[in-house]
């Protein structure tokens, strides 16, 4: 997941790249103030991920797991997630998930030292999901009950029949978990594996959807109640062979450069790092509708080159351009 979520400018560099970080620290913040909604906390925290650390203190990993797993994502652009929306069984998942992460570890460290065992599909169908194989799921308490969740509401999208989870305790026994368990006998010990059965499905339609909410903007600034940032990702989205300065977009939406700089810092972003997130949004779309030459992409996306869109994408989601390309056009396995 996300670091602890805040307001700053999101052109600082973050260590799991900035399309990453802005889209799960916006999950974590309307996730916490939901689980304050929800759940009589005894205190109130400031840090999102410390309101997830007490909620699985006072109430145990079940009730971490239920509230992710219904929560399910929120609308905005996450690559992982796009990547797995595309998904057309489980199967397809589980490589796609274990290519993300290994290619991200090459980025981030300059080696593939993240194993692909913290997840695989075992010849029955069922999925084995390892969260203390995985980084950050190992790094906090709850980790393995956030993962668990996310990773339930997802393949409830493939498998909308329903998942049936287990909890495999090291050196312990498996135990069911559904809506009869009781929230102190599943744990979600740091160690336990998650076995999780899908019920058969038949494959997704093949058609990809070009409407998709993992490309929206939406936890940026709440653009869609503002017609100012209407117009101006719109505009943004019109332009192609290079950087439109922020003079030209000013002018366009009759604004001084000032006013519309001001605009965007109160809603914690600058327009050099929307711009960023404008092309590769575009950049993305055009990916995943099947454009296959890399030059047009830059070119349309309003990159200077396909260079300098390689080097954003490493930056912003921690995985090449090529790479997404090609993951897309596999054939699910």
């Amino acid at each position: 997941m996300g670091g602890q979520a805040n307001n700053s400018d999101r052109s600082v560099n973050k260590p799991m790249g900035e399309a990453y970080s802005a889209y799960w620290d916006m999950w974590l913040q309307k996730g916490a103030l939901a689980v304050h909604t929800q759940f009589d906390l005894t205190t109130k925290t400031a840090s999102p991920l410390d309101t997830f650390d007490q909620l699985y203190e006072q109430y145990g990993g079940k009730a971490v797991f239920d509230f992710v797993a219904q929560q399910g994502a929120i609308n905005g652009l996450d690559v992982p997630s796009l990547l797995f929306s595309s998904a057309k069984t489980p199967a397809d998942l589980v490589h796609k998930w274990q290519q993300i992460t290994q290619a991200q570890s090459e980025i981030r460290f300059g080696s593939k030292n993240s194993s692909a065992d913290f997840v695989h599909l075992l010849p029955s169908g069922e999925l084995v999901l390892s969260p203390s194989r995985i980084r950050p799921a190992n790094l906090s308490r709850f980790g393995a009950a956030m993962l668990t969740g996310v990773m339930a509401h997802t393949l409830q999208q493939l498998s909308p029949a329903g998942v049936t989870i287990f909890e495999a305790v090291k050196a312990g026994s498996t135990r069911s978990l559904d809506n009869t368990t009781s929230r102190a006998d599943i744990g979600f010990d740091a160690s336990s594996d998650i076995i999780i059965r899908c019920v058969d499905a038949a494959p997704k339609d093949a058609s990809r959807n070009k409407s998709t909410p993992y490309l929206h903007l939406n936890h940026l600034f709440n653009h869609q109640n503002h017609p100012l940032f209407r117009q101006l990702v719109h505009f943004l989205d019109q332009q192609s062979g290079g950087h439109t300065s922020i003079d030209e977009t000013a002018f366009h939406l009759g604004l001084s450069v000032r006013t519309l700089s001001r605009r965007l810092h109160i809603n914690g972003i600058s327009y050099g790092s929307l711009t960023r997130f404008v092309r590769l949004r575009k950049a993305l779309l055009l990916l995943f509708v099947g454009t296959p030459q890399m030059d047009d992409i830059a070119f349309a996306a309003n990159y200077a080159d396909r260079h300098h869109m390689a080097r954003d994408f490493r930056q912003m989601v921690q995985l090449s351009p090529t790479f997404l390309r090609d993951l897309l056009q596999q054939n699910p396995v």
